[in-house]
């Protein structure tokens, strides 16, 4: 049976619809509520439920001394503060690493072509600053890794990209390296340096999925 759609839910979408035919564009200053509630004739109640709904899907801020600004939304809050929220099963984190594995395998090419030097030597600075890590410090080692994954996704040049690693950050702290991971890994984040200073893309998934593998393991071990 489909959801019945409130009369705050309408008035969402009725909003978003008036700003589109209207021409608003991003940065401009809306109307204030109670023009909202004269244009589309429903209470100054429904408006600010709907706006404030709005406001938390990233449509829409309100910025001092100007009011209420048109934004970009970020279409990972849903999945953010279901991340945050502690209630996912196993399957479901599984499911989320999964996505990530295929994220970070698939945007090489992105990697390689946007690169620089500079670049590079971030993730040998990180690099050397976790091997010279206690292996028992996981707290810091976990940092590291966040660190290590966030540059190559910054590397990678795509916004959205970035934004679903930021919201993953929960999960990459919450299931960090065993103590035994450095016996265990396959493939270090010195190799994968390696392998993007000299190697090729194709090198680089292939080395990513052994990689990321190991923590997938490690995440089936937590539950199993």
């Amino acid at each position: 049976m489909n959801k019945e759609i409130t009369l705050t839910e309408k008035t969402q979408q009725k909003l978003l619809t008036y700003i589109t035919d209207s021409g608003y564009k991003l940065g401009d200053v809306l109307p204030k509520e109670n023009e909202f509630s004269q244009i589309l004739g429903v209470s100054r109640v429904v408006i600010r439920e709907a706006l404030s709904g709005l406001r938390i899907m990233g449509f829409i801020e309100t910025k001092r001394k100007r009011g209420t600004v048109l934004t970009s939304p970020n279409m990972f809050y849903g999945v953010k503060t279901i991340v945050n929220s502690g209630k996912l099963d196993i399957e479901s984190l599984k499911d989320l690493y999964e996505v990530r594995i295929m994220l970070e395998i698939g945007m090489a090419d992105f990697i390689f072509l946007r690169k620089t030097q500079e670049s590079i030597l971030e993730l040998e600075k990180i690099v050397h600053e976790e091997e010279a890590t206690d292996t028992s410090d996981l707290e810091k080692l976990a940092k590291l890794d966040i660190q290590f994954h966030t540059t190559l996704y910054k590397i990678s040049g795509n916004k959205t990209l970035r934004a679903f690693q930021n919201l993953l950050n929960t999960l990459f702290v919450t299931y960090s390296r065993s103590k035994n991971w450095k016996r265990r890994q396959i493939i270090s984040h010195a190799a994968l340096v390696e392998i993007l200073t000299h190697g090729s893309p194709d090198a680089f998934r292939t080395a990513m999925r052994l990689h990321l593998n190991t923590r997938f393991e490690d995440l089936g071990k937590l539950f199993g």
